[in-house]
């Protein structure tokens, strides 16, 4: 590795990329390096590129200095085709642009569109893609297609390559070529006549040889993603085809995908799913042949381990547990334009296999909750070996395939060959109807004996997969590091040279990608594989999988749920070696900010974690590690003293809106920012829509008895502190408008005692303040039961995360408050206002934000129903998530909320003129990003009620 190189070509790119998107530290190269599977190399430089002339500058300057460039998109992939030692090229989030020709029936998609948000776009048309992928919902496009990744339904006639219209591609030596733009393909044909010359001289032998040509045709009958797509020079003929073809599943090895127009398919909008148990396996593989034959989308098989691995989960059919040892199920899905033609299809599924040897009988369900309750029997296969494993093993995922009519056997001696080496806990499933299996395995690669026994049992599948059935090594999850060395196995001298051919005349100088899908190292695959060590039991069943950082409000500002546990686990792991405290050290230092001070902890990484790992937990314990005694005394003194905080911050509030009169929203704005800034985060950033404090409350017990419902309101600290923002149309404060929607309903209202100085703890505990939020939780249930006459009354509370704090910590009181109802503001309105108040429409478009709390509580369509019911025209931004103000953190690091909010203004309709949300603080910063008034949902609920 030449540094002096490195150096150059960081000079060289600076030129271009501005520093903020150079990334050299220490640790967020180790952070931005780890993709999902079980291999690790640690780039030099990391590059965030934002549009096609950066990464054609990159990968020329690149060249010119002979430095490899490693393209990554979501890095979920499994085999570790997207890490590097030295270049490593990322995704900006602007890559996000999604164009649908309706009338064409095609989609054009930019490299970082995560795949299930082109299909939420599709689905209003009943359109999807192609290919569905398991990860579908935090991987991206460009990933998709360079892994050729399938799923579930899209067999080999629906995925990627065969969905293909048309791709824009930026070549290694910088060119840019789109095969959809007819002048685009002139001036290609022009600057590049060789290389077209080339592959028509590839595609020429191969169809000259009759052996070849027979065998690549058998090789792609069924799903087969090892090596090049050799099938592209026998499938067109057009050389701009072939071109788009082979960098299907090309993994980043002949250039990058910067655009990407597939053609859509049908997405029937009615269908039903059963789970059908057989006596055995091969009586499950006997009915595909059969369901190949029916109108069957999907059929996923599952042996008895599989089955087991999740049978004493919730939800989970209470048959699962009584199984014979042997059996085997298939849950299968069948769709249709209508009800008459789904119930057609159902008639005729059940009645193709009465002759099979069924021990359940077969029950198709469409309703949604049951059919989500079997599909998340098959959701929780993966995520029940990775909980149940020793911590600081791997989890590896193979994926091969297998002609369907081999099947059975193929499964069974895929069980014998783990009964061989000894792994235990292993589960066999997959998409049956291609003949596609996986199966999961967990070897601890901290010795070398695991490592050894690891090399001869893919040895062993490889004989079985290639020599004995013919079948594929890898069907769906990409070559990669971990099957390269098998390449040349599974398609011999011919056809292994036919790639290394297609490698040299795309990439002569072998920079793209080295060492992925071509390898002619037989060990590599045992090489830099990646260390797991046990760092806390909150993140120990980690496998990096990058399921969440979808959700995280900074993964485009610092780094992720995912980038934080790499992170955490390499400090412990050099502290505990016990040889270089100096490394651990620095990371440590570098991590109070990327991993500690911009994390919101709002927990929503563990909604799509895999394993329900909340790295927030895990920040605040590191928070609460670092807390003082002298910190923990302050923090006593202001619990105790609630009255004095809420007080003191209406009069703080009050003199910055008096100073903001005098001086300007400007003015006062850069002024913070500079002291923000100088105090490293310490001072807080003005926004012009922080409010003036609150009038505050001054009452207790019983207010107005206006009939006979009663409920006890708990109005929260912040809602205590702050009043109104500039432009409200309003005077009223969040309380004066609770109370008055609740009397328009008839409800008496109740306030807890000692009001002014109850709080959830909240603020306390996110800071690492545990004790002190623990104290002020254990105060104020008590004052709630007390208010409620023991859970008689229900509980209202006008902030979101501070019910849901509070639901959580009445969950761990074993049962203790189990009569306690408690709600917030959506759900209290949609469960007992909405039918008492007299509502009518207002004529306007508003927003609104559900917040994390909301979406963790699942009140989602609540807060869309109770706008619906207020308003004409309600608009839910795409893709926004949590807000990244987190509390009080948006004022100290507004670039959390800056970033999180980034698509937010240009996601609003031109006719949206005010937002709502039910969370104050983070209404402030939905505020400041959007450029319109956010406010509490009750205060629409009001105006639009009489």
């Amino acid at each position: 590795m030449n540094i002096k190189n490195y150096n150059k070509f960081y000079d060289a790119v600076s030129k271009y990329i501005p520093d903020e998107r150079i990334i050299t530290d220490d640790l967020r190269k180790l952070a931005f390096g780890t993709d999902a599977s079980f291999y690790r190399l640690i780039p030099e430089v990391v590059i965030k590129v934002k549009n096609d002339e950066e990464v054609s500058k990159v990968i020329m300057d690149a060249s010119i200095l002979d430095i490899p460039v490693t393209f990554r998109a979501a890095g979920t992939s499994l085999s570790g085709q997207a890490i590097t030692d030295s270049v490593l090229v990322l995704l900006d989030n602007s890559w996000n642009g999604i164009s649908i020709n309706e009338e064409d029936n095609t989609i054009s998609l930019d490299p970082g569109v995560i795949g299930a948000h082109a299909n939420a776009r599709l689905a209003r048309l009943n359109k999807k893609m192609g290919p569905d992928p398991a990860s579908i919902n935090s991987c991206k496009i460009s990933g998709i297609a360079a892994n050729n990744a399938s799923g579930m339904t899209s067999g080999t006639k629906q995925n990627i390559y065969n969905t293909l219209k048309s791709m824009r591609i930026i070549f290694a030596d910088g060119t840019l070529l789109d095969t959809g733009d007819e002048e685009s393909r002139k001036q290609f044909s022009k600057s590049h006549p060789e290389l077209i010359e080339k592959l028509f001289g590839l595609s020429e032998e191969i169809k000259q040889n009759d052996d070849l040509h027979n065998r690549i045709k058998k090789k792609y009958a069924i799903k087969n993603t090892t090596g090049y797509g050799l099938n592209s020079l026998i499938d067109y003929q057009d050389p701009f085809e072939i071109i788009s073809h082979l960098m299907i599943g090309s993994e980043g090895t002949l250039g990058f995908i910067s655009n990407i127009t597939l053609n859509t398919v049908d997405n029937l909008p009615h269908k039903a799913s059963a789970l059908i148990i057989f006596k055995d396996i091969r009586t499950a593989c006997s009915a595909i042949p059969i369901f190949n034959e029916q109108p069957v989308d999907a059929a996923e098989i599952m042996d008895r381990a599989a089955l087991k691995s999740v049978e004493d989960k919730p939800g989970m059919p209470s048959y699962l547990k009584g199984l014979d040892a042997d059996a085997a199920a298939l849950l299968i899905e069948t769709s249709g334009n209508n009800s008459d033609e789904l119930n057609k299809n159902i008639i005729n599924i059940t009645e193709s296999i009465k002759e099979l040897d069924v021990i359940v009988p077969v029950e198709f369900t469409s309703d949604p909750k049951e059919f989500k309750k079997l599909w998340d029997v098959r959701k929780g296969l993966f995520p029940s070996v990775c909980k149940d494993r020793n911590p600081g093993s791997s989890v590896i995922i193979e994926d091969v395939n297998f002609p369907t009519e081999k099947l059975a056997d193929a499964a069974l001696d895929l069980q014998a060959l783990f009964g061989k080496y000894g792994y235990k806990n292993t589960i066999i499933w997959g998409h049956a109807l291609a003949g596609n299996l996986h199966f999961v395995f967990t070897p601890d690669f901290s010795s070398s004996a695991e490592i050894a026994k690891y090399n001869s049992f893919m040895n062993d599948i490889a004989i079985l997969v290639v020599d004995k059935y013919d079948g594929s090594l890898k069907a769906e999850h990409g070559t990669g590091r971990n099957m390269a060395p098998f390449v040349h196995y599974e398609w011999g001298d011919e056809a292994y040279n036919i790639m290394k051919r297609i490698k040299d005349i795309f990439d002569p100088n072998n920079i793209l990608n080295p060492g992925v899908l071509i390898n002619d190292d037989p060990k590599v695959h045992l090489k830099n594989l990646k260390p797991l060590p046990i760092a806390n039991e909150i993140i120990d069943k980690c496998i990096e999988c990058g399921f969440c950082e979808i959700n995280c409000p900074s993964k485009d500002v610092t780094i992720t749920p995912r980038q934080r546990i790499v992170s955490w686990r390499e400090i412990q792991r050099l502290r505990n070696s016990g040889r270089d405290f100096g490394a651990a050290n620095r990371l440590a230092e570098q991590y109070n900010y990327y991993g500690d001070e911009t994390c919101a902890t709002d927990g929503l990484c563990a909604l799509s974690c895999p394993v329900d790992i909340d790295t927030g937990k895990l920040i605040k314990e590191l928070r609460a590690s670092k807390v003082s005694p002298s910190a923990s005394a302050i923090a006593s003194f202001l619990a105790h003293n609630m009255n004095l905080v809420t007080s003191s911050m209406r009069i703080i509030l009050n003199s910055v809106y008096g100073i903001k009169k005098i001086l300007g929203n400007s003015t006062l704005t850069g002024i913070s920012g500079v002291l923000n800034k100088i105090s490293f985060n310490k001072s807080p950033v003005y926004t012009k829509y922080l409010p003036k404090g609150a009038s505050g409350i001054n009452k207790n017990g019983n207010a107005l008895s206006t009939g006979n419902l009663k409920v006890v309101y708990f109005p929260s600290c912040i809602t205590r502190s702050m009043g109104i923002a500039e432009d409200y149309n309003t005077k009223d404060s969040i309380p004066d408008v609770t109370e008055r929607l609740l009397n328009k309903a008839g409800y008496e209202i109740i306030y807890p005692n000692n009001i002014n100085n109850l709080c959830c703890g909240m603020a306390f505990n996110s800071k690492g303040f545990v004790k002190q939020g623990n104290e002020k939780a254990d105060e104020l249930i008590s004052a709630l039961k007390a208010a409620s006459e023991n859970g008689k009354y229900p509980i209202l509370f006008d902030m979101s995360p501070c019910l849901q704090r509070t639901k959580e910590y009445i969950a761990g009181l074993n049962g203790e408050y189990k009569d306690v109802k408690i709600y917030e503001q959506v759900e209290f309105i949609h469960d007992h206002l909405l039918d008492k108040l007299d509502i009518k429409k207002l004529d306007r478009t508003v927003s609104i934000h559900v917040t994390c709390s909301s979406t963790k509580m699942g009140l989602g369509e609540k807060f869309k129903t109770v706008t619906e019911a207020c308003v004409n025209e309600v608009t839910v931004p795409e893709n926004i998530g949590c807000c990244g103000f987190a509390g009080d953190r948006g004022f100290t690091f507004p670039e959390l909320n800056r970033s999180a909010l980034s698509t937010l203004k240009d996601s609003l309709p031109d006719n949206c003129s005010e937002g709502y949300s039910n969370s104050r603080t983070c209404e402030i910063g939905l505020s400041e990003q959007s450029g319109i008034n956010y406010k509490s949902i009750v205060y629409l609920v009001d105006e639009a009620s009489n």
